[in-house]
């Protein structure tokens, strides 16, 4: 595949994130190319299961329970990197570190090459991926791989991590809405994220603001188990004013 079509691909992902719904016609103009070469595109991404094409149009697809990891880098990515930079401040040398599944959690494993000496426990491939190739060691929990989230879920997830005591966890979350608590969409995540998070001298829930709309399928621990919860300025008043009562809020800006 040309480069030219992947970064092309990309962007069209990356319109999706913010439009939601797009014309063909309006792709074909903007890339400057025919609407043939645009139906080919929208083809290869419905296939990978990230858009859904309709008559004349395309759309995010809303078909299974993970949205590609590659198109939730490009939704909220300036809160992301705000929020992984404030995170990794939280670092230090020579400590042991958990990193959750997700896109924010993929953002502070990028920046980890800023520390050296750590032992990184993760839960991603891509987060691996990003750790293996810095001055750092990682340990890859044990499951399967399942769905486009490149993420380790199943029953021997739990097993293999509750042995780790990690000097700090950055975890993950889908949405908190009606909840007590950080969520997951797999029931077989809930017993080894919450054993993480018991067994981190620090947890730290990472999630952009929109985390607060949206509402998730199975909490995993309660926030008074969350020492730290690291976000950005959209968050809510009132979401703000419930979880100061359970946890600190920090909220990421630019420095």
């Amino acid at each position: 595949m040309e480069k030219s079509t992947v970064i092309r691909r990309n962007q069209i992902l990356k319109m999706l994130a913010e439009s939601e719904e797009l014309k063909t016609s309006s792709l074909s103009d903007y890339f400057d190319v025919t609407t043939e070469t645009i139906r080919k595109d929208l083809l290869y991404l419905q296939n990978t299961g990230a858009v859904k094409k309709l008559h004349g149009r395309v759309r995010l697809s809303t078909k299974g329970s993970d949205t590609p990891l590659d198109l939730r880098t490009f939704q909220m990515r300036n809160e992301k990197t705000l929020i992984a930079k404030q995170a990794v401040r939280m670092v230090e040398n020579n400590s042991t570190v958990y990193i959750d599944g997700g896109s924010t959690a993929l953002e502070i494993a990028k920046l980890l090459n800023q520390k050296e000496g750590l032992v990184v426990i993760t839960t991603s491939l891509s987060a691996a991926n990003y750790i293996a190739k810095q001055n750092n060691t990682v340990y890859i929990a044990s499951g399967f791989v399942e769905g486009p989230s490149m993420i380790i879920h199943g029953p021997l997830l739990f097993e293999s991590i509750k042995q780790f005591k990690p000097v700090i966890s950055f975890m993950g979350t889908n949405g908190v809405l009606f909840h007590d608590g950080p969520t997951s969409k797999n029931f077989s995540d809930i017993e080894a994220k919450n054993a993480i998070v018991l067994n981190s001298n620090i947890a730290v829930v990472v999630c952009d603001s929109s985390k607060f709309s949206e509402s998730g399928m199975l909490q995993y621990t309660s926030w008074s188990n969350i020492d730290f919860l690291i976000t950005d300025s959209g968050i809510p008043a009132a979401s703000k004013e419930q979880l100061e009562k359970q946890t600190k809020i920090i909220i990421a800006e630019e420095k």
